[in-house]
């Protein structure tokens, strides 16, 4: 019903709303949708409506009998095991999966699911945990369940310009112990000016100011940046203990061993050459066309899987990909989102997995945290379908990983040029076995031994 009435109103996104307190307040104690991205996160005029006040009590109506029951579950099974309820904007594959394990372990779990869950993920997400509620969309809906409800853990999803729903959770904890997890950090992505540059200042500076809240008084911090790099950015905060790496460890493993060289694929968010709202001074996979395009006149076959929330309707975002497809019919090839599982199944009758990008470091706003310490989750997606990667070298931690383990080629960008030759001298076979020999000893049932060890490190 909310969808319905987005469109009703404009706002100018520029528009001042006071400090960062101010704002922080005006999102956590009023009907505006928790996303604070969104145009109705603010002083939308459609608030004042009688419109929207009737849509919110007909979400309090129809929401009752669900949030009762959820509220009853995890009260019954925090009286007699240890439970964890994790709250998520959207909940992705990664926090599934960490849900998934710890289930496994004897835990009890349970999602808070912000916004409501899309089709491809249900199948991972009703796996990993014991009751799920979604559509809360608003803080003083989610305070009332948090208010009723004693977990052990509460796992939170720290999203970029997302960090009040950390901030919030660690508010409204009562006793229960908050793990805040990291994606992209935003102090650790770029400097608070360039970020301006692109974004609305007030949401840089109310996302920097919840991280400094997240980081001192989390009682643990998850992320999947490179260890190091991640402790010397958290000395910022005086805070480094109790910060743990976790990637995406592969949960299965599907791998079809063949002679080809030449067949590319490439899954997860792409963003186009020309979007202003994603220059490429802070988005460098912005080169990505550039890059499909080397490698297409080099007569690779690129085949491209739209991410999670991606549609094969053509939008301004999206539509380079189709011009590709339409410029290079034989060579560039799109397919449809799948949920994770099926992903990496399909993709894994691949010749190399592709995170690649012409990058312009130089003149790139991102920061050396960024670029010396980010992982994608993708690459773990890669290798748990089996796959050799062919990577950017200017993203160290990513290239480290396979070149150290020699489970790919990691490139310079001027290097991509060239690529068909340097992979004609690679061996197919023993790329796929060291592959093989990774998932054998970075699988998710090994890791997660450190996770569930991080868990209880908590509670002692």
């Amino acid at each position: 019903m909310f969808q319905n009435l987005e469109n009703s109103f404009k706002v100018n996104p520029l528009d001042n709303h006071g400090s960062v307190k101010s704002m922080y307040n005006k999102l956590v104690n009023g009907y505006k949708i928790f996303n604070a991205m969104d145009f109705l996160s603010f002083n939308n005029p459609l608030f004042n409506t009688s419109d929207w006040i009737k849509a919110i009590e007909e979400h309090k109506t129809n929401s009752r009998e669900l949030v009762s029951n959820f509220i009853n579950l995890v009260n019954a099974e925090s009286a007699k095991s240890k439970t964890i309820v994790f709250v998520a904007g959207r909940c992705y594959p990664m926090m599934a999966r960490e849900a998934y394990l710890l289930k496994k372990k004897g835990y009890k779990t349970f999602l808070i699911n912000m916004e409501t869950i899309q089709k491809n993920d249900w199948d991972l997400l009703l796996e990993s945990f014991n009751e799920i509620i979604q559509n809360c969309l608003f803080f003083p809906f989610l305070k009332k369940i948090l208010n009723s409800i004693t977990p052990t853990f509460y796992h939170v999803q720290s999203w970029m310009w997302n960090y009040s729903l950390g901030k919030f959770i660690i508010e409204n904890k009562g006793i229960s112990k908050v793990i805040n997890e990291f994606y992209d950090v935003t102090g650790m992505y770029a400097d608070s000016e360039k970020l301006k540059s692109n974004f609305w200042d007030q949401i840089v500076d109310l996302d920097l100011d919840c991280e400094k809240f997240i980081f001192e008084n989390s009682n643990g911090i998850i992320h999947r940046y490179k260890q190091d790099i991640f402790l010397k950015y958290s000395k910022k905060y005086s805070s480094t203990k109790n910060i743990f790496e976790f990637q995406q460890y592969p949960l299965t493993f599907h791998q079809k061993i063949n002679n080809s060289k030449k067949r590319l694929v490439y899954c997860g968010t792409m963003i186009g050459p020309n979007d202003e709202r994603h220059p490429r001074k802070l988005f460098p996979t912005a080169g990505m066309s550039e890059a499909f395009e080397l490698l297409i006149f080099q007569d690779f076959e690129i085949n491209v899987y739209l991410p999670l929330n991606g549609s094969m309707n053509i939008s301004d975002f999206n539509k380079w990909i189709f011009e590709l497809k339409d410029k290079y019919p034989k060579h560039f090839r799109i397919h449809n989102t799948l949920s994770i599982s099926k992903l990496v199944e399909e993709i894994s009758h691949y010749d190399f997995a592709l995170n690649l990008s012409v990058i312009d470091k130089k003149n790139s706003y991102l920061s050396n945290y960024t670029f010396e310490g980010g992982m994608g989750t993708k690459q773990y997606t890669y290798l748990e379908a089996g796959l050799p990667i062919i990577t950017n070298k200017e993203y160290s931690y990513m290239s480290d990983l396979v070149e150290n383990n020699k489970i790919g080629l990691s490139l310079n960008s001027n290097e991509i040029s060239n690529t068909k030759k340097l992979v004609e001298n690679l061996n197919i076979y023993e790329l796929k076995k060291n592959v093989k020999k990774f998932y054998d000893e970075n699988n998710i049932w090994k890791k997660g031994k450190e996770l569930e060890k991080f868990y209880i490190s908590l509670i002692n």
